[in-house]
């Protein structure tokens, strides 16, 4: 079967997009023809999935119509730019697979009359666009674009969603990390504590209610060091000790099993994988019951889990495992053992299992 996965963007580095191209390289594993399409330029090469990656020029949207339209810069510069290049090479397919919500659009429009279609749903992409913009109303309707066993979705939580949004039935393929880098590794001794977290710019990553936290856990624990994993720093404003990094996966692996504590702040996740990360690779982990947290974690036995948006209650868990040896110990030896069922080849193999039967 010839199978196209048409993407916005592919630089290797997010969870998701690392997602996306190990499910088309199940595919292709498994004998279809996968083909990912990006738009030209968008693709880093030294990135190199092991289906095929095609660049396609992109069609400039010109006139006066779009400064009328409330949009963000993804919908001016890529979406509506993909929709005529990137649908008249998908009717050659015989599936093709929506893995982003502007992409659910390229798909309808350039689906062949007995193709099929398929939506790999992520997390709820409405979050992502400002309100009533043009990106957020595709987002919405996105969830009735498939039918019942064309939806795929990670996690319970977004499976629930989508029923409630759609009236569709999704299947839940649970995500997966790499435990042949992320896993338990001898700590490097660093100097006072260290409190790791992921610098993203969205709102509901939660980071400004880590700030907040953090404030007071410095004063409990007055040589705390923040490190931050992302490229925020002309937005993250604190009075605390502050370290950027952005090392690729094998060094990550190793701040995860060295840092005192490694934080998810977010209001709202489809299913985070840097906590298992973090587990998997022997760190201490404070969380946020954000959803997509509830598929692994366990208050208490492999991480501390607090209400999201509640600054005070982030801060009490981070001192708790900063000041208990006892806990961050129990954490660390836990957290492993949760992470060993979240396997890339479990992911995979649910995948064209479900796609096969599709």
């Amino acid at each position: 079967m010839k199978v196209a996965f048409p993407m916005l963007g592919l630089t290797g580095r997010p969870g998701g997009e690392k997602a996306i191209t190990r499910l088309a390289d199940a595919l292709q594993k498994k004998g279809h023809d996968v083909t990912i399409f990006v738009p030209e330029g968008k693709w880093n090469r030294s990135y190199q999935p092991l289906s095929r990656v095609t660049e396609v020029k992109l069609t400039p949207i010109i006139g006066p119509v779009l400064p009328k339209i409330k949009t963000s810069k993804l919908v001016a510069t890529d979406m509506l730019s993909a929709l005529i290049p990137f649908a008249k090479r998908l009717q050659k397919f015989d599936a093709v697979v929506a893995n982003f919500a502007p992409t659910t659009l390229i798909v309808k429009l350039g689906l062949g009359k007995n193709a099929k279609g398929y939506y790999l749903v992520q997390h709820d992409e409405t979050l992502f666009f400002p309100r009533y913009s043009l990106e957020y109303w595709i987002a919405r309707m996105s969830y009735r674009a498939f039918e019942d066993g064309h939806f795929f979705t990670v996690s319970g939580w977004l499976r629930d969603m989508i029923r409630e949004r759609s009236g569709k039935e999704a299947i839940v393929i649970p995500p997966g990390i790499n435990h042949e880098i992320f896993s338990p590794r001898p700590a490097k001794p660093h100097k006072g504590k260290q409190v790791m977290f992921m610098a993203r710019p969205l709102k509901w990553r939660g980071i400004e209610v880590l700030l907040k936290a953090m404030e007071k856990v410095n004063r409990e624990v007055p040589d705390v060091k923040l490190i931050a994993t992302g490229k925020l720093e002309d937005s993250v404003r604190t009075s605390l000790p502050i370290e950027f990094i952005n090392p690729p996966d094998e060094e990550m692996a190793n701040w995860y099993s060295s840092v005192d504590v490694f934080v998810l702040p977010s209001l709202l996740e489809g299913i985070p994988a840097p906590p298992l990360e973090a587990m998997a690779s022997g760190g201490a982990v404070v969380l946020t019951d954000c959803k997509g947290t509830r598929e692994y974690a366990i208050d208490g036995e492999n991480c501390l889990m607090v209400p999201p948006g509640d600054a005070d209650a982030l801060a009490q868990a981070i001192t708790k495992v900063l000041t208990d040896d006892g806990l961050s110990r129990r954490l660390r030896s836990n957290g492993p053992k949760t992470a060993a069922p979240w396997t890339y080849e479990r992911m995979e193999r649910m995948f064209v299992e479900a796609f096969e039967k599709g």
